[in-house]
């Protein structure tokens, strides 16, 4: 049986397939996010760690500490699980502990600003870059190097497919006003967003899912 171009239209546009496209564009954001984070986990652990230790003598330096860090990791839980390593042996205040956890947040809304901003020629160039670093070397460094670069340009395919795939809905009278009802109500704005950065383990790809 042959469906017609207006059967495929209205199938492809049904709200199982929308739903479906969607948390598949979400796992690989997720997907992504993570493999970013373990990659720099990977190869620069011990000097982010050296590097923690080393900034913890002004809050100043500690915050930007937690910048840098953060947009690193792609992740400010993944600096504050970081920081649970040195509480225990007091090696650092819970001031400083503050201010580098402070300064992960601000990294994190820095990532989400540049991720968010989707240059299109950045994507092929990054995956690239990626394969080549990873393919081409035995170098555990430069392979995890290689990793980041493909994660992040997976980062961006899969903000593109939720745009994609989201787009059935922007005319949706329903769709708006749930979004109408979340901007006067923050209590429940903020119980779902929490509930949407726990399931999704990332901050970061929560913000960008609902940005996008």
């Amino acid at each position: 049986m042959v469906l017609s171009r207006f059967e495929v239209h209205d199938l492809e546009n049904s709200p199982i397939i929308i739903i479906l496209n969607l948390a598949a564009a979400a796992a690989l954001l997720i997907w992504a996010v993570r493999l970013v984070r373990t990659s720099f986990e990977r190869a620069f652990s011990s000097q982010m760690r050296q590097w923690l230790k080393l900034t913890t003598g002004n809050r100043l330096t500690a915050a930007m500490t937690g910048v840098g860090i953060s947009i690193m990791l792609q992740s400010s839980t993944a600096v504050a699980l970081l920081l649970a390593s040195f509480m225990p042996a007091s090696a650092m205040s819970v001031s400083m502990g503050l201010a580098i956890i402070l300064g992960a947040d601000l990294g994190s809304a820095i990532v989400v600003q540049i991720l968010s901003s989707r240059i299109s020629l950045l994507t092929p160039l990054l995956l690239l870059s990626g394969v080549f670093f990873f393919m081409r070397t035995n170098r555990r460094v430069l392979r995890q190097i290689g990793r980041i670069l493909i994660g992040l340009s997976l980062i961006f395919v899969s903000l593109g497919m939720i745009s994609e795939a989201s787009a059935p809905l922007a005319n949706n009278a329903a769709i708006k006003n749930i979004f109408i009802y979340l901007s006067d109500d923050l209590l429940t704005g903020f119980v779902l967003a929490a509930f949407l950065a726990w399931m999704m383990h990332s901050s970061i790809a929560a913000v960008l899912l609902f940005a996008t």
